[in-house]
Parts: structure tokens; sequence; C-alpha cells
């Protein structure tokens, strides 16, 4: 016999005339849930990935509002620091 001939029967599937072992195997897997409750889980389930991704980019809304806020703020303090340099600036005469 070959090697290959070897290696195919290693590879080979099992045939199983007994079906007591079928018997064992289905008490092992849990029931597989009816139809209606499946997809109303899978729902429910993108329902909850929905409102997390809602809640994750109004987060990121939320951060670039606060961004630009003190940025803003930033800004009004430059401009009110060039207002003060502007009025001294008037004080000072030149002969």
């Amino acid at each position: 016999m070959s090697i290959f001939g070897k290696i195919k029967r290693k590879l080979r599937r099992k045939k199983y005339d007994d079906i007591s072992d079928l018997g064992k195997i289905s008490e092992k897997l849990p029931a597989a849930p009816s139809g209606q409750q499946a997809t109303s889980e899978l729902q429910e389930e993108q329902e909850k990935i929905r409102i997390d991704n809602l809640k994750s980019k109004l987060d990121l809304v939320l951060i670039d509002l606060d961004n630009i806020k003190t940025q803003n703020q930033m800004m009004n303090e430059r401009l009110k620091n060039i207002e003060k340099n502007l009025v001294d600036m008037k004080g000072i005469k030149y002969y």
C-alpha cells in the first residue's frame, strides 16, 4: 500500500452504523430558539447597537462643541488684549 493510501484511510470519515450515539449527541445540544423569538432578540440587539452608536456620535458632537467653545473664549481674550493695546497706544503722543 502506498503512502497516499494510508493517508486517505486516516483522513476518511468513519461510518457509523450504530444509531444509539445520536441520542447522546442530541441531549448535549441546546434547544433551537423559535423563529419569532430569534428575530425579536436580533431586533432588540440591533436596536441596542444602534442606540450605542447614536450615543457615541452625540458624544463626539459634544466634544467638538466644547472645542469650539474654548476656541471662542481664547479668541475673545485675544481681542480684549488687542483692544487694551490700542487704547494704550492712543494715549501715547508722538511729538
